[in-house]
C-alpha cells in the first residue's frame, strides 16, 4: 500500500510589470527576511557572447548599488547557469525599498572601463580555475558527443583568454541584447505585503524596457542520431569520468514527464538509487554515481555520471549497461516506485518550506517554461504512477539510446588518444 503526504500548492500572486516582467510573489514569514531572485535569459549565439555574458555577470556584484545593499546587511549573489543569469538579493523585510532600488540599478547598469576591466580579470581567473577541473572537461566532451559540437549555452565556462579581452563595449552590447524584462522572471518570497511589493517594484522598474527590435529566437538543439560513446585519455587524472546521455520525454509533456522524473530518480537520483547502490555500495567501483533529467535549451536529456577508478572502467561500463537494459525492460518494483514517490514528495515539501528553497523552486519551473500549477500537479501525478508507466519511460534510457564519453585517467603517449571503448550495451 503506497502512502504519501501530498504536496500543497503554496499561495502565489503574479503581477505583470510595465515592461513585461513577470513578478511572482509568495508570502512565507518564517523569518523577517525577503528573498528576491531575478532570472534573465542570455543571448548566447557564439563563444564571444559567452565570454561577454560571463563578464556581464561578474560586473553586477561590483555595481555601486550592490555595494550599498551589502553595507546595509543585504546579500548579493550573481551567477550564470547555461543560458540564464541569476541575480539574487536577500535582505531584512524592512529593506524592501532598498531591494527595489538595487534591482533597478542593476537592470539599468552602465559599464565603464574601470568596472569592466577588474570584472573581466576576475571572470577570467574563475574560468581558468574551472577549465582545470575534470568535471568541467567531461561535461564539455559529453555535449560535444551528444550534439556534434559544443553549443555555447551548454558550455559551463568560456575560454579564459577570450574573457580577459572582453571590452566595455561588448558588455554594454550584451546587456542591451539580453537584459530584457519580457522573457525575464522575478520571484520574491518572504515576510512581505504583496500589494506593497508590487507597487514598490512597479515604481522602481517601470522604466525597464527591452530592445526595440527583439533578437530572433536561437535555433533548436537536436541530438545526433548516431549514438556512440567516445574515449578521451587524460594523463594525470586520478579518476575516470563516465558521462552518458539519452533523450528523455519533453518537460512540456505533462502526461509523460512525471514517469520520466520517477525513472531518473529510481535510477540515480538519491543515495539509495540503482546506480549508486550497485556501483558504489555493492561493487565499490564508483565514488559517485548519479542520474537526472536535465534541459539544454529546448531538448531534455537523462544524464548519467559516474566517477570511477581507471582500472575499473570496463567493469563499471558493463554494470551500467546491465542496469540500464534491465531497467528499460522490466521497470521498477512496486517497492522502488513507492520509495521514489515518498522521496519526491518529501523533497518538494522541504523545498517549499523555506524562503530560499521556495524561491529557487518557483524560479526553476519558470525558467523551464513550466506553469507554476505543476508544483502540485507533478507530485499528484507521480503518486498515481504504476510500474508499467515508469517502465515505459525507462525504455527511453536503454543502452542503445546512450551517447557519451569516457574521460579516462590513464597515461597514454598523447593527450587525447583514441582507443577501444568499453561497450555500454551488454553482450
Amino acid at each position: 500500500m503506497r502512502t504519501t503526504t501530498g504536496v500543497r500548492m503554496p499561495h502565489l500572486a503574479t503581477h505583470q510589470g510595465a515592461g513585461g516582467l513577470t513578478i511572482t510573489a509568495s508570502v512565507l514569514p518564517t523569518v523577517p527576511m525577503v528573498q528576491a531572485h531575478l532570472a534573465v535569459p542570455l543571448r548566447l549565439r557564439d563563444r564571444s557572447d559567452l565570454a561577454a555574458c560571463d563578464v556581464l555577470t561578474a560586473c553586477w556584484p561590483d555595481l555601486p548599488a550592490c555595494a550599498r545593499f551589502e553595507q546595509r546587511g543585504g546579500i548579493v549573489h550573481v551567477r550564470r547557469n547555461r543560458q540564464w543569469m541569476y541575480f539574487s538579493l536577500v535582505c531584512a523585510a524592512d529593506q524592501l525599498p532598498l531591494l527595489a532600488h538595487t534591482l533597478a540599478a542593476a537592470v539599468h547598469a552602465e559599464y565603464p572601463e574601470d568596472l569592466v576591466r577588474p570584472a573581466a580579470a576576475k571572470a577570467a581567473q574563475q574560468a581558468g580555475l574551472a577549465v582545470a577541473q575534470p568535471a568541467v572537461e567531461a561535461t564539455r566532451r559529453l555535449w560535444e558527443a551528444v550534439y556534434g559540437h559544443l553549443p555555447p549555452l551548454a558550455d559551463p565556462v568560456p575560454d579564459p583568454g577570450e574573457v580577459l579581452t572582453v571590452s566595455a563595449r561588448q558588455v554594454t552590447a550584451a546587456h542591451a541584447q539580453s537584459v530584457d524584462p519580457g522573457p525575464s522572471h522575478l520571484v520574491v518570497v518572504g515576510d512581505l505585503d504583496v500589494d506593497r511589493l508590487f507597487a514598490r517594484l512597479d515604481a522602481a522598474l517601470g522604466s525597464w524596457h527591452g530592445p526595440a527590435d527583439p533578437a530572433p529566437q536561437l535555433p533548436s538543439l537536436r541530438p545526433l542520431s548516431d549514438r556512440s560513446v567516445h574515449r578521451h585519455a587524460r594523463p594525470g587524472w586520478q579518476q575516470t569520468l563516465i558521462r552518458l546521455a539519452a533523450p528523455s520525454s519533453s518537460r512540456q509533456d505533462i502526461d509523460a514527464l512525471p514517469a520520466a522524473l520517477a525513472a531518473a530518480l529510481i535510477l540515480g537520483g538519491n543515495f539509495s538509487s540503482k546506480v549508486m547502490t550497485v556501483l558504489r555500495e555493492q561493487l565499490g567501483l564508483a565514488y559517485r554515481a548519479t542520474a537526472q533529467i536535465t534541459g539544454i535549451w529546448d531538448s531534455d536529456m537523462l544524464v548519467i555520471e559516474a566517477d570511477v577508478a581507471p582500472a575499473t572502467v570496463d567493469q563499471a561500463m558493463s554494470q551500467l549497461g546491465k542496469l540500464l537494459e534491465e531497467f528499460a525492460t522490466t521497470g521498477p518494483t512496486e517497492r522502488e516506485l513507492a520509495a521514489a514517490v515518498g522521496y519526491s514528495h518529501g523533497a518538494y515539501n522541504l523545498a517549499l518550506g523555506s524562503q530560499s528553497s521556495r524561491a529557487s523552486c518557483l524560479l526553476s519551473y519558470l525558467t523551464n517554461g513550466q506553469p507554476l500549477s505543476r508544483i502540485s500537479e507533478i507530485p499528484a501525478r507521480t503518486a498515481e504512477l504504476t510500474c508499467r508507466d515508469v517502465r515505459q519511460a525507462a525504455a527511453l534510457f536503454h543502452p542503445r539510446n546512450m551517447s557519451g564519453v569516457i574521460c579516462e585517467g590513464t597515461a597514454p603517449s598523447t593527450d587525447d588518444e583514441a582507443g577501444s571503448v568499453p561497450s555500454i550495451t551488454p553482450r
